[in-house]
């Protein structure tokens, strides 16, 4: 008995002479194709990069160079209160934080006043001084006394300090106080502390030069 032999099923179309040229034929178009196509994408993106640049220029022309902002120059002001003091130049401020109120202080100063020229033109060896301490934006009012405030020299000695005018000055909200105090300085480094209570809340370092 014969048994018929059975063939496994071919895929279509490579059993045929033709149809291979034909799909051989096929994948060479579809390369060059794919080569044109990548082609004009690169140039079209030179071009579509080309017009953004023309219209960026053209919008620079017709508003103007737009500027680069600078950093604010104003540094915010440094918090003092009785358990953490500020040490910062005169004439810079400091907003204490105390029990009582809250209010920015500034030391500044000192004005000098020079004596006349001696003969020969040696500069003296100490200077009168006047040191001015301002109370501003108090939230409540805010004394303080001529003897809250000592100074020192670079050397450590201590600089006798005494009022000009009143002995004390309280600041409240909307009205600000001024106390001046009058010393006698070196030439040299030199520096005023504030205490409020005893505590240390605020040191300004300066300098006096004689020459």
């Amino acid at each position: 008995m014969n048994t018929p032999r059975r063939t496994a099923p071919s895929r279509a179309g490579f059993g045929l002479p033709g149809l291979r040229r034909l799909t051989r034929t096929a994948c060479r178009l579809a390369l060059a194709a794919a080569v044109l196509t990548a082609a004009a994408g690169c140039g079209g993106g030179h071009a579509a990069s080309s017009r953004s640049a023309d219209d960026g220029s053209r919008t620079v022309q017709d508003l103007g160079a737009v500027p680069i902002p600078s950093p604010p120059s104003d540094r915010a002001t440094p918090t003092a209160d009785e358990k953490h003091l500020q040490l910062v130049a005169v004439g810079s401020p400091v907003r204490a934080q105390l029990p009582e109120a809250t209010a920015v202080v500034r030391a500044s100063g000192p004005t000098e006043d020079l004596p006349d020229p001696t003969p020969g033109g040696k500069p003296p060896e100490h200077v009168t001084g006047a040191l001015t301490i301002t109370l501003d934006q108090a939230t409540a009012p805010l004394t303080v006394q001529a003897g809250d405030f000592t100074s020192r020299d670079e050397d450590g000695k201590d600089i006798t300090l005494t009022p000009s005018g009143a002995t004390t000055a309280t600041a409240t909200p909307g009205h600000p106080a001024t106390l001046a105090l009058t010393g006698t300085f070196a030439a040299g480094a030199a520096q005023l502390t504030w205490r409020h209570d005893g505590k240390t809340v605020a040191v300004w370092d300066f300098s006096i030069e004689l020459d």
